[in-house]
């Protein structure tokens, strides 16, 4: 996937591009649980400092227990601790974070993000981190 990405960049150069991928196949970090299977942490190697990666994640869905969503925001270790609710939307800016608060940087916390690991360096993985505090179930429309 990275290199795909990498030979449109190149072909286009002043063109912009807006990749729509999971969580875990954005990552700038080649992460030991992610096997190597990090397109984002490629296209950086190949293409440094031209790219922006955001995470999304939700936090109210059906199959999500409220009392997990509570557990979570209790613990200082978790994302949701440092939100002001959890039922609001946020967008957090990781180096605008990092700089005014240091102390979160090179620290692992736990979220939801759909990682193979719910515990990492968010901040590093990712530019900025999206939290959806009431997403929706989508249902797939088959057309003949």
């Amino acid at each position: 996937m990275a290199k795909n990405l990498n030979f449109l960049v190149k072909k286009f150069p002043e063109k912009k591009f807006l990749v729509w991928v999971a969580n875990a196949h954005m990552s700038k970090v080649e992460s030991e649980f992610m096997e190597g299977q990090t397109m984002g942490y490629d296209f950086v190697k190949l293409n440094p400092d031209i790219s922006y990666h955001l995470a999304f994640t939700y936090i109210h869905m059906p199959w999500i227990k409220k009392r997990k969503i509570e557990k979570a925001q209790m613990n200082k270790y978790n994302l949701l601790h440092y939100l002001p609710d959890t039922t609001g939307n946020y967008f957090i800016d990781s180096k605008g974070l990092i700089k005014a608060y240091p102390k979160f940087s090179n620290k692992d916390y736990e979220s939801f993000f759909g990682l193979n690991s719910n515990e990492a360096n968010w901040f590093e993985q990712f530019d900025a981190l999206i939290f959806i505090g009431k997403g929706i179930r989508s249902n797939l429309i088959e057309y003949e």
